[in-house]
Order: structure tokens, then sequence, then C-alpha cells
């Protein structure tokens, strides 16, 4: 008689798939208070998971600035006095072009506006720029825009503001309206048309609203000799015009200045990509990330970071302007963003005065690897012991096919926007909103800005410093990124805008 092999290798390995968790949950559970049993638990479910599974939902599930917790954004929308639904206005804002810190700005200013003026909200929308030639950034510029989640998560943005902001009503297109003949001739509206004037900071003329508390005042005012009562059909559209870098941040308070960005998340497919690229990283060069937490609070970290983010911004789109041979014509203008030697003078500087060995950059660009600006720059810094890599260098074969098929140009700076956020220490220059937003942000996140310790590392530098022993002038510096450069236009960045 042919008896069954109860106790066959593989069926054993089957059994004690499920049984060592069982013992394990077992044990712990007879070791710990009941308070602590579904923690533990948790952790020992997670030492059976597969770790870049792990590593990448950890990523997608939190942020490096922690959860959205929306208490200031409460405490606003509850001061301020809205239109009732009899007699409703409703805002829409212009599609805004731009780089994705640019638009980020934008999208935040219709949201904040609409706040001020006790408004219900069109969700905004996007300007895609040309996909062949990414200096023309209103190449694709259509009536509508792009959809919000063209780049953000438009889902994050209406629960977010649903929980937080219960006063105003959200519509995700004005299509939702259609039955609504009054909406078809919005009131135009620009901030200019409600500034009384604009603010001179740090001895420089900027683009930042000087007396914030008349903007609503002033509205009332443009709106009751507009639309008086009498030619008045409600609801009534309001368009606001592209505003970027204009109100002034600090005005809401420094809490509700860290937090009103988080309003805009990075869609989750672009920050999967991110998170993939973050374990290659970590997996290859051993470097030491948790995407639960971030980066280690390290006074010291930009002393000795194994893990360097730079910013090389020599794209097309910012490239310095042609010379000309005609002898009689004016000199070309100066380039708004420096070129790659002074770039790379910086960033190559920063690390060979780093402490620490077996340095890795991540190099964040528009460029591809065999461009020559990376190719140079990888070499030089080869020369101090320094690897570099870009995101495609990062992803497996078929992200890369993703990022190259799927991906506008825009959609993959986010790539090295999500990445960046998490690297050690990060350097870029002060021409570029792209940086300014990850170092206001890193700085929140990490402990920097205005909580550093110590004069050198209090992040913007009113009276931007040079070092005479080093290239270059510093406008930003805490203990987590270096911003290079001396602009007029990043004062106004500084002061208006929402990391």
């Amino acid at each position: 008689m042919i008896r069954p092999k109860l106790f066959d290798a593989p069926r054993l390995v089957r059994i004690a798939k499920y049984l060592a968790p069982a013992l394990l949950l077992l044990y712990f559970i007879s070791d710990i208070e009941k308070d602590q049993v579904r923690d533990r638990y948790a952790e020992v479910l997670r030492s059976f998971k597969d770790e870049k599974k792990l590593f990448v939902s950890d990523l997608l599930e939190n942020e490096v600035d922690g959860r959205f917790e929306g208490s200031e954004l409460a405490r606003l929308c509850g001061g301020r006095e809205w239109h009732s639904e009899d007699r409703a206005l409703i805002l829409t804002c212009a599609p805004v072009p731009g780089g994705v810190a640019e638009v980020k700005n934008g999208l935040l200013h219709c949201v904040r506006f609409a706040i001020e003026i006790g408004a219900q909200l069109v969700l905004p929308r996007i300007t895609r720029r040309s996909p062949a030639d990414i200096s023309n950034l209103n190449g694709e510029q259509q009536a509508k825009g792009q959809p919000l989640d063209y780049l953000f998560s438009s889902e994050h943005l209406v629960t977010s503001l649903q929980t937080h902001c219960p006063q105003m009503r959200v519509h995700m297109s004005l299509d939702d309206l259609y039955d609504k003949p009054s909406l078809l001739k919005p009131l135009q509206v620009s901030m200019g048309m409600l500034a009384d004037a604009v603010a001179v900071l740090n001895g420089t003329q900027t683009s930042i609203l000087a007396n914030p508390q008349n903007l609503t005042r002033r509205f009332a005012d443009l709106y009751e000799r507009e639309l008086p009562l009498e030619r008045r059909h409600y609801p009534v559209r309001v368009d606001l015009q592209e505003t970027i870098f204009t109100w002034p941040v600090h005005y809401d308070g420094e809490a509700f200045r860290r937090d009103f960005g988080r309003l805009l998340r990075v869609r989750d497919d672009v920050r999967l990509l991110a998170a993939s690229g973050l374990w290659e990283l970590a997996r290859r060069f051993g470097i030491p990330l948790d995407p639960r937490r971030g980066i280690p609070n390290n006074h010291a970290q930009e002393k000795s970071p194994r893990f360097v983010g730079a910013h090389l911004r020599t794209e097309k789109d910012v490239a310095p302007r042609p010379t000309h041979d005609d002898d009689g014509g004016p000199p070309p203008d100066r380039p708004f963003f420096p070129g790659y030697d002074a770039q790379a003078t910086w960033f190559l500087d920063y690390l060979g005065a780093t402490e620490a060995t077996g340095t890795v950059v991540y190099l964040a660009s528009g460029l591809q690897a065999e461009d020559a600006d990376v190719r140079r720059f990888t070499a030089k810094a080869a020369e101090l012991g320094t690897t570099v890599v870009t995101k495609r260098e990062i992803l497996a074969p078929a992200e890369v096919a993703v990022l190259n098929n799927r991906l506008t140009w825009d959609q993959k700076s986010l790539v090295d926007y999500e990445i960046m956020l998490h690297a050690g220490f990060m350097l870029g220059i002060v021409e570029s909103s792209f940086a300014w937003n990850l170092a206001l942000r890193r700085g929140n996140a990490y402990g920097g800005g205005s909580q550093a310790v110590g004069a050198a590392y209090g992040g913007f530098l009113e009276v931007p410093s040079s070092d005479p022993d080093k290239p270059g002038t510093v406008m930003w510096q805490d203990r987590y990124s270096k911003l290079f450069g001396d602009s007029d236009k990043a004062v106004s960045m500084y002061y208006g805008m929402w990391p």
C-alpha cells in the first residue's frame, strides 16, 4: 500500500512559511502589553515582505514632512466671510505655465485667493510646454489647459479642502457648471488691479504685495463697481489672471506658510518611480535611507554627506543667448541663469571640501546622461572620488521606458524633485524656483531654515554672503541645502513661495 507523504520537503516549507509568523506573533503577544500588540504585530509582518515593495510602499504612504495636518488651513478658512449659495461667487484661474515649482505656486495662489474673497473654487489647470521646444512654455496653450492631475494629485487637494476648509465648495471643472449661463462672462481680475503697492524687500523691488490686508476690501470695491447689484446675475464667476510670486507667504504665519504647499502632492505614479530609484540608490551604494522618516537630523550634515543632490540647470530654455557678430548692435542680454562653468565650479568646490568618502551625487537635470554638460560634470566629480548618477541610471529598464515614452519633460522633473527631497544635502542655484522649493521644503521637514542652529545655518541670507577663498555667492544655506548666486528675482521667490 502506498502511503501519502505527509511530511515531504516542499510541504514542510509551505507549513513553515505560515507557522513561523504565527509562532512569532504568539511570542510577542505573551511578552508585551495589549496596547503594544498592534504595533509589534505590524513590525513582525513587515519582516516577511519583499524589501523593495516595502520600501516603495512606505515612501508612498509617507512624505518627508509627515502627514498634512490642516489645522492652519482650518483656522484661516474659519476666519473668512464666505458668499452664500444663493449669491455664489465662483473663482476660476488662468492655466499656469512654467516649471513644476512655478506651476505649484501659481495653483496655490489660486486657492489662497479663493479663501481671501470667500469664493467657491474651480480646480485650477496647467499650461503644458511644447514637447518639441521646452523653451516655449505656452507651446500647447489651450483655453482650458491641462487638468491639475497632469502634475499633482487632485484627489489629495480636494479631500484636504473638504476636510479642513469645508466652507469652500470645490468644482472639478468648469464643464460641471454647464447649466449656469451667468458664468460665460467672467469678471477678469489680476493681482495688479487689487494691489496699491508692491514691496521693497532687502533693497529689491519685488512682485510681492506690500499690503495684503487691503486686498479683500479692494476686491469688494472692484466687485461693486464692475458688477453693481442691479446688473449682477448669480452665480458670478471671477477669473484670476496668471499669478505666481505675489502673495507674501509669511503674512499668514509661519505654521501656515510651512503647511499650505502640502495641499499639492506629486502624483503617485511619479512618486512610485522616485521610490524605485531611491531604493536602487540605497541598495547599490549602501546609503541608509528610511522612506518613513527621510534623512537623519544631523547638525553637521553638510560636512559629511554620503548622498548629495545637485540640480544642474543648463537646459535649452535657460541657456545663454548666442553672441552676435554685428559690430553696431547692442550686446547680447545677460542670461537669466548662470552657465555650466559657474554652476559646476560651485558644486565641485563643495564636493571637494566635504569630509565624506564614497560620496554619491544624484544629478537632477532635464539633460540626458550622454549630453556634454552631464558627461563633463561626471568626469570632474570622478576626479574627486565622487560617483554621479541620473534618474535613468537608477531605474529599471521598464521604468526608463515609462519615463521616456509616457512622461513629459516637466513630469520627468517631478521624479528628480521627489528623489532630491531625500538627499542628505542639496545644491542648487538661486535663479531656479525648483531649487528654492526644494531648499524651503527640506528646511521645513528636517529642521533647517529658520529653525537651524547657529548664524551660519540661518536659511535665507538677506545679505548674500561670499567667501573670498571660495567661488560664488550664497543666498540660502542651512543644514541640508545650499543655493548659490545673487538674483533680484530670488528675493520674490523666497518671500512669495509656499514650499
